[in-house]
């Protein structure tokens, strides 16, 4: 199971472990790309418009995600496909839909920690990714909550 702590209020940027070992650091970009190192090399997210993040590494495109819907997103890598739906629009939870399923969610209300319960036959750059989509959506839902909270107080 990987684990996201956020660091810092301001900033897009998680640290990963892995049962209580550090994986890697997420930091975020502009126009919310991002990037991470592994053992395996360096890997760079890049959102192409709203709909599309693509993972790049060290070997060129390892793997694209895109909404399909509101709530759910295809995520197309060469080891496999995987899909990232919400179920509801009133839990903060996704699912992971591949070979066998998986779920990335927030550990309670106040705590800046996910984590993501990813099927084993997903390669770790492309479950870091995943993980990665699925962060910048909480953090679009909560910015747009937000947003609709001050308009609605002015």
């Amino acid at each position: 199971m990987l684990r996201a702590q956020r660091r810092g209020f301001l900033k897009r940027e998680y640290e990963v472990s892995a049962d209580g070992a550090p994986v890697t650091v997420l930091v975020g970009a502009r126009r919310e790309g991002g990037g991470f190192s592994l053992a395996s090399g360096s890997f760079r997210v890049e959102r192409d418009g709203r709909k599309c993040f693509v993972l790049h590494g060290p070997d060129g495109r390892v793997a694209v995600a895109e909404r399909q819907s509101g709530r759910e997103w295809q995520v197309q890598a060469a080891s496999g496909n995987l899909t990232l739906a919400k179920p509801s629009v009133w839990r903060s939870g996704w699912e992971i839909r591949g070979t066998t399923a998986g779920a990335i969610r927030h550990e309670g209300g106040f705590r800046r920690t996910y984590s993501a319960d990813v099927p084993a036959d997903v390669p770790l750059p492309v479950a870091v990714f995943a993980f990665y989509v699925v962060l910048l959506l909480i953090e679009r839902q909560t910015a747009a909550a937000s947003a609709a909270g001050n308009a609605a107080g002015s």
